[in-house]
Order: structure tokens, then sequence, then C-alpha cells
């Protein structure tokens, strides 16, 4: 029995490789670079999965070097879902623009910022370099005969709330770890934080679409 299952996990693992993100978030950035025609980095840790943490990863590190921007591998250990997984820390970019994030080929994902038309609202996405997920599942697939997918990805946000008190309105997803169905709002007073989690509702949606909501910022009016 114990050997059949592991077959079985063995099985289920090859049918896709997958990648989780971690991200820390801050209102005061989203807020600047929603108004302003510039571009800021901030951290994120990436899960990569890989057939085992034994195998020689410096080919696949040198290659996901060339898709993040400051790449450091931390380590490579087995999940919770039986999968080894490469961690490393790298830089995403935050942008108003998801074209100039496109043409800058310099990172897989990052974040969008953008101020509603009656400026009442900064709402917030993750969005995907197209060309470059490309890029990167066919390199995965001519080595591992895997498919990359979003499909089951994890898209993990850390909030810090580093000004005044203010209400964030969070899509369908994981709040603190707890599941909610409907957008529902957050008043997070000054150094607070939540943690979001997005569904794989979500994450299908980036990769078929390069970007999916997070969440958005009730401004002052």
């Amino acid at each position: 029995m114990r050997n059949f299952i592991l077959i079985l996990i063995s099985m289920l693992a090859i049918t896709a490789c997958k990648i989780d993100f971690n991200g820390d978030l801050y209102t005061s950035d989203l807020i600047k670079v929603s108004k302003e025609d510039s571009n800021i980095s901030l951290p994120m840790e990436i899960k990569f999965q890989v057939t085992s943490c034994g195998e020689d990863l410096n080919e696949l590190n040198q290659t996901l070097s060339g898709y993040f921007s400051n790449y450091k591998f931390l380590n490579c250990k087995t999940s919770d879902d039986f999968l080894d997984y490469v961690t490393s820390r790298v830089q995403v970019p935050v942008t108003n623009k998801q074209e100039s994030f496109n043409k800058s080929n310099e990172s897989l994902v990052g974040y969008l910022t953008k101020t509603s038309k009656d400026k009442s609202k900064i709402y917030v996405y993750l969005i995907l370099n197209k060309g470059l997920f490309n890029n990167l599942s066919s390199y995965i697939e001519s080595k591992t005969f895997q498919d990359l997918s979003l499909k089951e990805s994890k898209l993990n946000i850390n909030l810090n709330n580093d000004i005044d008190d203010l209400t964030v309105v969070v899509y369908p997803s994981y709040v603190d770890s707890k599941p909610v169905v409907w957008t529902t709002d957050y008043n997070l007073k000054k150094r607070e934080k939540i943690s979001i989690m997005s569904s794989n509702v979500n994450a299908s949606h980036l990769q078929l679409n390069t970007w999916t909501p997070i969440f958005y910022i009730k401004m002052w009016t």
C-alpha cells in the first residue's frame, strides 16, 4: 500500500510544475506609485517545484535568475504536499503601467497599482509577463516534460499599513487564513497588517489574462 501511494504521488507530481509567490506590500508605496510615473521594487519569495532536492539545481537557479531581479537561492525542501520546492528571494516591480512592465522583460511577475477615475480607490493587481512565462514554460517542458502552470499556485500577499487608518477591500480569498467568499472591508490601523492568499481562480485568471485583482484601498474624499 505504501509503495502504491508513493507511485500515485509521483504520477500526480509530473502532471504539471508550479510556482508559488509570497510578497510584502506597503500601503504608502502603493498609493505613491499609483499617482506618480515611477516604479519601485519590493521583496518576494518564490517557491519553484522541482523533481528532487537531491538533483543538481545550479542550472535551474541560473535560469530562474534571468526571470527575476536580485535572485537569491535560499533552500530546497520537501513541502506538506510531499513535493520538493526551491525557495528563493527576489525583487519584483510595482508599477502603474502594465505596458511598461511587459516591455522591460525584467521580471516574471509584478504588481500593478491604479487610481480609479474618480480617485476614490487604489486598485492593486498581480501581473504576469506573458512572454517570459511562455519562455520559462518552454524551458521547463524541455527539461522535465512538464507544463509550467499557475492554476494551482499560491499567491500570498502580506499587506502592511504604514500610514494612517484606512480601509482595504479584499476580493474573495483567504484573509489571515480565513476564507472570504464576498468582497470584504478590512479597517487597518497604522502598523497593522493582513495576509491575503488568493484563490485558484485568481491564479488561473493571472495565467490566462496576465493580471488578477487582489484588493483595493478606499481613499479619502
